[in-house]
This record gives C-alpha cells, sequence and structure tokens, in this order.
C-alpha cells in the first residue's frame, strides 16, 4: 500500500504561508493603530497635568502659555484622530484579508481531512480483505 499524499498539499503550504503573512500585516497595523491611540492618550494626560497646574494661577504669562498649549494639543488631536481613523480602516482591510485566507486554508485542511479519511478507509478495507482472505485459505485446507 502506498503512502498517504495529498496532491494539493504545495497549495496548502503555500495557503498557509500567505495566512501568517497577513496575521504579520495585521499585526503591524493594530500596531501602529495603538501607538496613534498612545500619542492621544499622552496629549489627554499633558493637558491634564496643565489643567491642574492652572487651577487658581494669575500668572498672565502662565494662563497666555497655557492657552497656546490648549490651541496646541486641540490641532494636534485633530490630526491624531484622522491617523487613527486611516489606521483603523487598514486594520479592518487587513482583517479581511487574514479572514479570506483562513477560509481558504480551512477549506483546503477540511479537503486534506477527508482525502485522508478515505485513504485511511481503503486502507482498513484493503486490510479486512487480506485478513478474509487469510482465513478463507485456512479453512479451505
Amino acid at each position: 500500500m502506498k503512502k498517504f499524499s495529498f496532491e494539493l498539499e504545495d497549495v496548502l503550504s503555500f495557503r498557509k504561508f500567505e495566512q501568517q503573512q497577513a496575521e504579520i500585516e495585521l499585526g503591524k497595523a493594530l500596531a501602529a493603530e495603538k501607538e496613534i491611540q498612545d500619542k492621544l492618550d499622552a496629549l489627554a494626560q499633558q493637558q491634564a497635568t496643565v489643567q491642574q497646574q492652572m487651577k487658581g494661577s494669575t500668572d498672565a504669562n502662565a494662563i497666555i502659555d497655557a492657552g497656546r498649549f490648549y490651541a496646541f494639543v486641540r490641532t494636534q488631536s485633530e490630526f491624531l484622530l484622522n491617523k487613527i481613523t486611516e489606521a483603523k480602516l487598514v486594520t479592518e482591510q487587513k482583517r479581511e484579508v487574514l479572514r479570506q485566507c483562513m477560509a481558504k486554508t480551512d477549506s483546503l485542511e477540511e479537503l486534506k481531512k477527508v482525502k485522508l479519511s478515505e485513504y485511511n478507509k481503503m486502507v482498513q478495507d484493503e486490510e479486512d480483505k487480506e485478513t478474509d482472505d487469510i482465513v478463507t485459505s485456512r479453512i479451505l485446507r
């Protein structure tokens, strides 16, 4: 009996490689998204710190500087919010690519399982036939 071989093993290996690459790309997109979110969080933290420091302040220069800082935070936040929106779109695209890769790989894996099951059934049937032949030949002697 010949050994089991799946005709589409090369295609399956390639699909698994594609899936791994899609997982890596999704990871990069998620990291970029998190980096932008971390910058937004840091800005919010800095703004809260400045607000706390400015509470009850009567120094005109400090108040003017705080106003400039708030304007900077607003513009930077808008910029980062636009960036995070773009990053989320890219992340969703990468997720969809990964879903498609996983579906292709899963279908080939399922086909391989079916073929292996058929092969195992064929091997079992052959072994049963051989056993029957041996038993029958002993009985007839």
